[in-house]
């Protein structure tokens, strides 16, 4: 692991930051049009405003004494309950076809290849989309401190560049659903694979990019959650 003081762990530069909310922005006005209503549409908009407000003070980090760059997903239960049951969660995942997934936001990241099929962004329920996914939904739903849930493929041949998370005090979980060899991702100095039906557990303000480099795609369920 590389010194808590290395250039990896340097908090985004403010045109980076005005870039990224820009691109979340652009990202998140895609996801209204699939809350369901006007309350919850207005809702999702208010929640939306204050997020990207907030990302203009200085966010929570982790303790620094505290920070790894992988966890040991037996540390969390809720990640134990992913596990046990993953095969849910995929035979979901292959109902929806590749129906209402779109890019990651960030596209500067990337060239093509990075999709993403939301439940929860920023706290904000994507309804039209848990309705077609009630099971991973009930379960995403009892993780404390819940911020952003859902589905996110990676189309052979695609690689997202090194970048760091916003240092916001949340910890990012994965589970592998669809697992093609050759698949990685790299955390500072640190490179592991996913298997399918477990969850890797990582900070994402360390340093970070990940690939795709079999002839399959690769799907995971990403979730954001407040670090204990």
């Amino acid at each position: 692991m590389k010194d808590l003081n290395s250039s990896d762990n340097q908090q985004p530069s403010l045109w980076e930051n005005v870039r990224r909310g820009w691109h979340w922005v652009v990202f998140m006005a895609k996801n209204l049009t699939r809350v369901g209503g006007i309350d919850a549409w207005m809702g999702a908009f208010r929640r939306i405003i204050v997020v990207l407000g907030s990302r203009a003070k200085t966010p929570p980090q982790l303790a620094a004494h505290n920070r790894k760059t992988f966890y040991e997903a037996a540390e969390f239960d809720f990640a134990l309950r992913l596990e046990a049951n993953w095969e849910k969660i995929r035979e979901e995942l292959a109902a929806l076809k590749g129906e209402h997934f779109i890019d990651w936001s960030e596209r500067y990241l990337y060239k093509e290849g990075w999709q993403t099929f939301g439940l929860y962004a920023f706290g904000v329920k994507i309804d039209k989309n848990c309705r077609l996914c009630p099971e991973t939904t009930k379960l995403v739903e009892t993780i404390p401190g819940l911020v952003t849930a859902g589905f996110s493929a990676l189309a052979p041949g695609t690689h997202i560049a090194p970048h760091t998370g916003y240092p916001e005090g949340v910890l990012r979980c994965h589970l592998g659903l669809v697992i093609p060899a050759d698949c990685a991702i790299r955390v500072s100095g640190d490179i592991r694979s996913w298997d399918e039906g477990k969850c890797l557990v990582f900070d994402d303000t360390w340093d970070h990019e990940a690939w795709n480099k079999s002839d399959r795609t690769r799907v995971i369920l990403l979730l954001d959650f407040k670090a204990p």
